[in-house]
């Protein structure tokens, strides 16, 4: 069958692999330069890496199993995690559940309460039993008011903004779910990186597309696609001289935000409703390639509404620094609604604005740290879902003959990642 696809990310891309070995033609059309979506990489001078944070957990099989699959596992390389908060002006290590338990900014009372939630999410089979009820409401009532404003209340603030009192509980179960499942039999949590980036699986899916005789076409934008008696027939497509063109395809399979969608093709308006259910939150990530290490840990969560920034990840307490020029590699991440005033402000604006607070979490930074940065603004970074949100979620064979739709809004209760993605992508498959 002739299949178009709508987006060369990882869910793209890995639909045209897996179609594509399967002898369907497939053409993918990405209205960017480049492939990859959030895990496409920017370059510097001897190396490259993600526009925005990346690792594996042991339970991304969907992910881990498409490396094996394309034969370049060999490229993945596990290592121990190092994760701590920043609260009340001192950085504390919460990387195991043993450092939970003598966590002194909380009673001991109340660091009991935290394991037995972990626990008991971890032991929750069915998650539909917690989807009525936000992860605001439940976690406010498992633990007293202090340790809720300093733990949980700026975990879900600074991660989904003006919505985090709206968040499914699911959500805070998924993250559960996979991060216990990510620890070693010492209670270590150990994560997967590529030896180098994520550069190879985009450029393998690349090529094995393209050795399977699809295509990919670059800055080419689908414009609307043309169904008949409830069929999928065709979809014009423009490229970058402007040039519009029509083309027949049996199967269309969009991996664009609802948004796109609903601008390309007229669905009914049952699904037009349940799509309206998803707000997006859009994504800062700053990118500093520093002289000096900032701190000893990889995954720095800052649990104090007052900074201007969601967390630090210093990439490179994480991965070998000799993969990067022996640099310091730190990610300052941030997620904002669309019209947050953030949003407009440039690199030397934004980083005016945090450097003051990365001097709370070490007092010797300077901007004289900086060899290089990047600095990018990705849109419909973070779905927002409702509550009951698995009785409103679209299917991936939508209710016209060809149409399937795999985007991260159907990615629930988990949290979006390049593992669903892939995930997705067999879903599909296996669907057409």
């Amino acid at each position: 069958m002739k299949i178009c696809i709508v987006g060369a990310g990882i869910t793209g891309l890995s639909a045209g692999y897996k179609l594509s070995k399967l002898g369907h033609e497939i053409s993918i059309f990405e209205s960017n330069s480049f492939s990859g979506g959030q895990a496409s990489t920017i370059k510097f001078k001897n190396f490259e890496i993600e526009k925005a944070y990346h690792h594996l957990f042991v339970t991304d099989k969907a992910i881990l199993d498409l490396y094996k699959d394309l034969g370049i596992s060999n490229e993945l390389k596990w290592y121990k995690s190092s994760v701590a908060t920043y609260a009340d002006g001192n950085i504390w290590k919460t990387t195991s559940p043993f450092d939970l338990l003598t966590l002194k900014l909380i009673p001991l009372t109340e660091r009991i309460k935290i394991v037995i939630i972990s626990l008991r999410l971890k032991l929750l089979k069915n998650w539909k039993n917690i989807e009525d009820v936000t992860a605001y409401s439940w976690l406010s009532k498992k633990v007293n008011n202090t340790t809720f404003e300093i733990i949980f209340k700026p975990l879900l603030k600074g991660k989904f903004g003006k919505y985090y009192n709206k968040i499914p509980m699911p959500w805070f179960w998924s993250k559960v779910q996979t991060r216990v499942s990510s620890r070693n039999s010492k209670l270590q949590e150990v994560l997967c990186y590529p030896k180098k980036s994520f550069s190879s699986l985009i450029k393998n899916l690349e090529s094995q597309i393209r050795g399977n005789g699809g295509e990919i076409f670059f800055n080419h934008k689908v414009t609307k696609i043309i169904t008949n008696l409830n069929e999928v027939k065709s979809v014009n497509v423009i490229d970058n001289n402007s040039i519009e063109r029509n083309i027949k395809f049996d199967i269309v399979i969009s991996t664009a935000p609802y948004e796109v969608l609903n601008k390309i093709i007229n669905l009914n308006s049952s699904l037009k409703k349940s799509m309206k259910k998803v707000d997006y939150m859009s994504a800062i990530v700053m990118i500093l390639v520093l002289k000096n290490q900032l701190t000893d840990y990889y995954w720095l969560s800052i649990a104090d509404n007052k900074f201007p920034f969601l967390g630090l990840i210093e990439h490179t307490n994480l991965i070998p620094k000799k993969y990067y020029d022996n640099k310091n590699i730190l990610y300052i991440t941030n997620y904002v609604e669309n019209d947050n005033k953030l949003m407009s402000l440039n690199y030397d604006e934004l980083l005016d604005l945090y450097s003051p607070y990365i001097q709370k979490i070490n007092k010797d930074f300077s901007k004289n740290w900086i060899i290089n940065y990047r600095f990018n603004k990705i849109g419909f970074a973070q779905p927002i879902f409702p509550t009951n949100y698995s009785s409103y979620k679209i299917p991936l064979s939508l209710p016209i003959k060809g149409l399937y739709s795999g985007n991260t809004a159907q990615i629930y209760p988990e949290d979006r990642g390049t593992n669903y993605s892939v995930d997705l992508a067999e879903k599909i498959t296996n669907l057409i």
